[in-house]
């Protein structure tokens, strides 16, 4: 849960906790030396003492200034949060499709020519077909993806979502030219997602969603859209990259199940 920065006052989704003086700091905030940590100085002045310092009335926090402020709090957001920073990079893609000519054409995803154009396997997590589809995916970020971030920490969360990203191209892109042998580009974050989704099944099956209003343990939940994306997965006229899907979810069960093994994780 978001916690306020004790400094700053910001509400960080994912807040630190200094171990020398025992508070609760917001990204920008979260170093001893960033928020004039008290407890570290009496820490170095008892380097003897091993014992952790609970020193709460003693940092000076900072004078608030309203713009600033507000200013800060965004910038603090998007540097701690990197579901936050891909949810908005996928937006500001999203109407650079409508400004400029041929973004989307350059940037999708073509089966036949991903060895001509390899970093479609990456872009194309960043387009969307319609306002609908980048709503419900960006939804999905934005309930998910903080919870697995906070979880495993940000770098291993940009991991998993753009390796899941590539797989889910990629087994697209096997399944269109071998299995359907037909040229459709594909576009979306939905690969990338499932493996989010996915490997957050495996490190928190008890996590309780709504799938069409009807609560259910997030493993449930997966293996409904998974059976969903194989029972149409062949479906004439279907314009969802079912094999993009199972992709993403076979790439996050398998980081999910080595996170687990190796215990590189936080339990909730």
């Amino acid at each position: 849960m978001s916690k306020e920065c004790y400094y700053c006052g910001f509400r960080d989704p994912m807040p630190f906790t200094c171990k020398f003086c025992g508070n609760s700091y917001c990204y920008n905030h979260r170093l001893p030396e960033s928020h004039n940590c008290p407890g570290l100085l009496e820490y170095k002045s008892k380097s003897s003492n091993s014992g952790i310092f609970h020193k709460r009335d003693y940092v000076v926090r900072r004078k608030y200034n309203p713009f600033l402020d507000s200013l800060n709090n965004i910038i603090s957001a998007i540097k701690s949060n990197y579901s936050l920073t891909i949810l908005i990079l996928v937006i500001v893609s999203f109407f650079l499709q409508y400004i400029i000519p041929g973004y989307s054409y350059y940037l999708a995803l073509s089966p036949y020519d991903i060895f001509s154009r390899p970093w479609t396997l990456i872009t194309h997590i960043f387009l969307h077909s319609g306002p609908i589809h980048i709503l419900f995916n960006m939804m999905f970020l934005f309930f998910f993806g903080p919870e697995l971030e906070r979880r495993i920490g940000g770098k291993k969360f940009l991991i998993v979502f753009f390796v899941s990203g590539i797989i889910a191209a990629i087994g697209y892109s096997l399944w269109s030219v071998f299995i359907l042998q037909q040229h459709s580009t594909a576009v979306g974050a939905s690969g990338a997602l499932f493996g989010i989704f996915a490997c957050l099944a495996v490190l928190a099956p008890d996590i309780v969603v709504y799938v069409y209003f009807i609560p259910m343990k997030i493993t449930y939940a997966l293996i409904f859209f998974a059976l969903l994306d194989l029972l149409f997965i062949n479906s004439s006229g279907d314009l969802v990259a079912r094999s993009a899907h199972l992709s993403g979810v076979v790439a996050g069960l398998a980081f999910g199940k080595y996170l687990k093994n190796t215990g590189r994780y936080q339990r909730y």
